[in-house]
């Protein structure tokens, strides 16, 4: 059935603990693709998502293909096979993403087919991680909480701000808003969304983006225009390291464009070191 890919079909429930445990190899580099694994665990929509290569008790690579496409702890033969299953299928996916040389093979399979979408080449997006509690510097003084129900409105215009300056597309557009406002709300309701709020305004937010074994990825991190330059994106995350230890896992990571160097020189004010390197492709 799928000899264009050679070895590739879908994940059933049976494989399922062999192929978490290959992602758990690299949980920093495979939290996003690892979260959404865990997430659909035993259910029907598994196979729909993700596909595996290799022996069953032994594969030698995942592939998530949801609303991302990424390679997980995927050997260069395994990213091979995925790149012939894929050529000639359609595009579904609204991103490729994932650790840099993986992406660099797999898109050089598939991109007769899918560079005609592409609005965008990400190559260089370093992969940090929060250092041990005893060696972060000291937190300034900065009142950062989980944003709490009822609190939607508030930090609905900062979510979409920061979509709409990190993606380049409007969130609210297509659906009207309504899965996307519906992701805020989850978040929120999982106290997984940390805000400064001043005068009613949300001034700083970030959102644990990505829960995966040990591993909390931060995603969404956003500074009111107003307040920055004036040290608010590093005291939000030096706190945030903290908080997010605390609340949901003792590893603390993150990715950032290459280019950003404003959001680079926060991060790595307030403890974080470069551990890796991703690449994504927007569509």
């Amino acid at each position: 059935m799928f000899r264009r890919g050679g070895r590739v079909r879908p994940l059933r429930t049976a494989s399922f603990d062999a192929a978490l445990a290959l992602a758990m190899t690299d949980p920093v580099t495979n939290a996003l693709a690892g979260a959404r694994l865990k997430e659909l665990s035993r259910s029907v929509g598994l196979g729909q998502e993700f596909s595996l290569t290799g022996e069953d008790p032994s594969p030698e690579g995942l592939l998530w293909h949801g609303v991302n496409l990424s390679p997980v702890s995927a050997s260069a033969q395994a990213l091979d096979d995925f790149g012939r299953h894929l050529t000639g299928r359609g595009r579904r996916a609204s991103s490729v993403v994932g650790e840099r040389a993986a992406v660099e093979q797999l898109w050089d399979a598939i991109a007769p087919d899918w560079e005609r979408g592409v609005r965008e080449y990400r190559w260089s997006q370093p992969l940090m991680l929060a250092a041990p509690a005893d060696q972060l510097p000291a937190a300034p003084a900065v009142h950062l909480r989980p944003a709490m129900p009822g609190e939607e409105a508030l930090v609905l215009p900062a979510a979409v701000a920061m979509f709409r300056e990190e993606v380049g597309v409007d969130p609210l557009a297509g659906d009207g808003g309504r899965s996307y406002r519906a992701r805020v709300a989850e978040l929120i309701r999982r106290r997984r969304t940390y805000i400064v709020l001043e005068d009613g305004q949300v001034l700083f937010k970030a959102d644990v983006g990505a829960l995966f074994g040990t591993v909390a990825q931060i995603h969404g991190v956003w500074v009111h225009p107003e307040a920055r330059g004036r040290g608010l994106g590093r005291a939000g995350m030096a706190a945030l390291v903290a908080r997010v230890r605390r609340d949901h896992a003792p590893q603390v990571s993150l990715y950032v464009n290459d280019f950003n160097t404003p959001a680079r020189r926060a991060y790595a004010a307030s403890g974080f070191h470069q551990v890796g390197e991703l690449s994504t492709i927007l569509f």
